[in-house]
């Protein structure tokens, strides 16, 4: 796959290369401000009072000074895509859960996305949900995720992803979110970082697929399109485009060619 900041750009060059451009503006600029983040700077030594009063302590705290700031980054990259996720469900406005307890604005879009079966969703959004899985199983405060996964039969393959995503977005949402710590040998490296950003992934692949309900005919709507990242250039189907636009050149054009 192509990295996440221009996969994030070339969905929003997808939905700008479509005849509603007016309707999409809302979630092409989330996506756009999502895309453009380069790095957050954060200085966590500034305000420590036990700072310099015990050497190992002080190591802990330079490798977390390190850690926090990736981990942020990724962080207020998810929440922009996460604004771009709400923006679209209130365009496609997904049907209503036939269970009135289990009503809820994305809680309906990842029931819908149960339509799609194993065999028509994005293959990478099955693998990312995986990773997500593992991931949350090595992250400290992430079990519900876990209980959430399970819950298959509800949300299927495609939308059970989605779902268990967004109980890391109410985790970061109601302040109950555990905030990452380096490893045992004080190396700025945690679980964390790979979960925000593989939950990110579950989110665009979300929205590509409420795209793929909401447009008719996608299979036969035809739009121009050139990303900077030069894996998509020219004329091409809007279901190939939300099915591919992930991927790098050479995995595309072996896509396409299965398509």
């Amino acid at each position: 796959m192509i990295k996440l900041n221009d996969h994030i750009a070339t969905l929003s060059h997808v939905m700008f290369s479509t005849d509603d451009v007016a309707e999409w503006s809302g979630v092409y600029q989330w996506l756009q401000i999502a895309a453009s983040i380069e790095s957050i700077s954060l200085d966590t030594i500034k305000y420590n009072n036990s700072f310099g009063w015990c050497a190992p302590s002080d190591e802990f705290d330079l490798a977390r000074d390190k850690l926090l700031p990736v981990f942020t980054e990724k962080l207020a990259i998810f929440n922009f895509v996460w604004g771009a996720l709400e923006s679209t469900i209130d365009i496609v406005k997904p049907p209503k859960n036939p269970d009135k307890s289990k009503r809820g604005k994305v809680r309906d879009a990842c029931f819908w996305l149960n339509t799609f079966n194993p065999s028509d969703t994005i293959p990478e959004l099955l693998l990312q949900t995986t990773i997500f899985r593992e991931l949350a199983q090595k992250s400290i405060g992430y079990e519900r995720v876990e209980t959430r996964i399970g819950e298959l039969k509800e949300f299927g393959v495609s939308g059970v992803g989605l779902y268990a995503v967004y109980e890391l977005r109410n985790l970061f949402a109601h302040g109950s979110m555990e905030f990452p710590y380096p490893d045992g040998e004080n190396h700025p490296v945690c679980p964390e970082i790979s979960l925000v950003e593989t939950a990110t992934r579950i989110v665009l692949f979300s929205i590509q697929l409420l795209m793929l309900k909401h447009f008719p005919n996608p299979d036969d709507y035809e739009v121009f399109l050139t990303t900077v990242v030069g894996n998509i250039d020219g004329d091409i189907k809007l279901a190939d485009a939300l099915r591919t636009c992930h991927l790098e050149a050479n995995q595309l054009e072996a896509q396409l060619t299965l398509i």
